[in-house]
């Protein structure tokens, strides 16, 4: 599991403690309400004060509900459906015309976009969790690919000309832009290499 994704089950699992907190706090301070404002009241008959003590208890919990439950919910339905448009405009941005593929931080494939499939001829079966150095073709050197790695952990990105070997064994010039993802504390998440002719 990522440190992203448990981040973010931590940060779910303190919110929704929070909140039930936070509600049961409520519905006991409100019952104290209730029953001291019972309290104060002349006597009545019984069947009146159970009937009065729901009737404040309903009015006191809906502004309650209200502004801890359901206007949070709606603000996180909002930033569902944003999610939701952003991930479906990359998605078409990820199928360019251009071969893309993502890595994570040690750099084993985690997608490819159809063109670079096509290109190289692999599927993404034969590529996920493989390293790209499937398609190195050996015309370079050792010292070229660690100018290349300096270069894009010094400064986020490298831009260069390259050679890939396809599946077949054929191997051709390609131009290559590699940028490197950074999450909130600026630590590399995954590299995006974004090929062109």
């Amino acid at each position: 599991m990522s440190d992203n994704s448990l981040s973010s089950q931590i940060k779910y699992h303190q919110s929704v403690t929070r909140l039930l907190i936070i509600l049961t706090g409520s519905v006991f301070v409100i019952n104290l309400l209730a029953a001291m404002l019972l309290e104060m009241m002349p006597p009545i008959p019984r069947m009146d004060i159970f009937l009065l003590d729901s009737t404040l208890q309903a009015i006191l919990i809906f502004p309650i509900f209200y502004l801890l439950v359901f206007r949070p919910l709606l603000k996180n339905m909002a930033e569902l459906r944003q999610a939701q448009e952003n991930l479906r405009t990359v998605s078409v941005a990820f199928e360019t015309r251009d071969p893309i593929l993502i890595t994570d931080a040690e750099a084993n494939i985690l997608r490819a976009n159809n063109m670079f499939l096509k290109i190289s001829g692999y599927s993404s079966e034969e590529l996920i969790g493989k390293n790209p150095r499937i398609l190195k073709t050996g015309r370079y050197s050792d010292d070229y690919y660690k100018k290349m790695w300096d270069q894009l952990l010094r400064h986020g990105s490298w831009i260069g000309e390259t050679r890939i070997r396809d599946k077949l064994g054929n191997d051709f010039a390609i131009g290559m832009v590699i940028t490197a993802v950074k999450n909130d504390q600026h630590v590399t998440t995954h590299y995006v290499a974004t090929y062109n002719f």
